[in-house]
């Protein structure tokens, strides 16, 4: 049996949530999950230019949680509200070279800088276009040099090869793929929607039968504003609410009462996404008041 491990954490507010998965036969299994609570934004501080003493006690904290870790990389789950990130499509032939140079043109304007970037890049899915050209759809998640240090800082004395900073919105997506895959009835619409809702955004995530397709995040006043921003989001892609079959909820807040607007929009009640089943534990046999929804970014970049 091949097994191997990773390590996610997902850095929000003042919690760092954190979680090993091993993944072993095409399955995967938990190895540890919890939180640190901290008097400092996590984010923020280990994004921009936040103070060396909090960068050393993010440090201590992932060296005592992580301590016997058989992982051997770390995945960073980061907010859209803290980080910069872009979807580019590129024709199937264009030459390796001709991507990263228009990458880093996209991602410096992006950014209004000229100083260095560091390009994290990911292929989500090639598409045959009308005219039978083909594309190919990157992700391109785009951080400064100085963001980077601060990062190398924290993981230096920590027991991991590499570590690798993701969008939180690509960890969710990678949860539903995977429990869309694993279901044997599908939803007749062929999109799902992913909604975290984080106090301060509202972040959103389409997949498309097991392939993510897009994400995006709105500074949202409430709960109640997720369904406005959520049919706007589609409207760019010239879907239609009824394109999308399941609506999962996720962040720190995933009650369905206050989410009505969006099964009103939808058709489709919201389901509170609970990573347990994707890494084989039984959802009831966590404590009744255990936020299982928080975790689906850092369980998400973990797979």
């Amino acid at each position: 049996m091949e097994s191997n491990a990773r390590a996610g954490i997902d850095l929000f507010g003042t919690a760092l949530r954190y979680a090993e998965v091993e993944q072993y036969n095409g399955r995967y299994r938990l190895l540890r999950l919890g939180s640190c609570d901290f008097d400092f934004d996590v984010g923020r501080d280990a994004l921009r230019t936040g103070e060396a003493h909090h960068l050393d006690t993010l440090a201590d904290a992932l060296r005592d949680v992580f301590e016997g870790t058989v992982a051997t990389e770390m995945h960073v789950a980061l907010h859209p509200p803290e980080c910069h990130a872009f979807f580019v499509p590129f024709d199937a032939e264009a030459p390796e070279p001709v991507r990263l140079k228009r990458m880093r043109q996209e991602a410096s304007l992006l950014l209004d800088t000229t100083e260095t970037l560091r390009l994290t890049t990911d292929v989500l899915r090639t598409e045959t276009l009308p005219d039978g050209q083909r594309v190919e759809w990157y992700h391109v998640l785009a951080l400064g040099e100085p963001v980077h240090a601060r990062f190398d800082r924290i993981f230096e004395a920590l027991p991991f090869s590499e570590y690798r900073l993701q969008l939180s919105v690509q960890g969710v997506a990678n949860a539903i793929n995977f429990v869309e895959r694993r279901t044997e009835e599908q939803a007749e619409a062929p999109f799902t929607l992913g909604v975290g809702w984080y106090g301060t955004h509202a972040e959103f995530t389409l997949c498309r039968k097991g392939q993510w397709h897009f994400g995006h995040y709105a500074e949202a006043g409430s709960p109640a504003d997720c369904a406005y921003f959520a049919v706007a989001f589609l409207d760019r892609f010239r879907l239609r609410p009824a394109d999308v079959g399941r609506v999962f909820l996720y962040g720190g807040q995933a009650d369905p009462a206050d989410f009505a607007l969006l099964q009103n929009v939808f058709k489709t009640k919201p389901e509170p996404f609970n990573p347990m089943q994707v890494v084989d534990l039984d959802p009831n046999s966590l404590a009744a008041n255990f936020d299982a929804e928080s975790y689906v970014p850092c369980i998400g970049v973990a797979l």
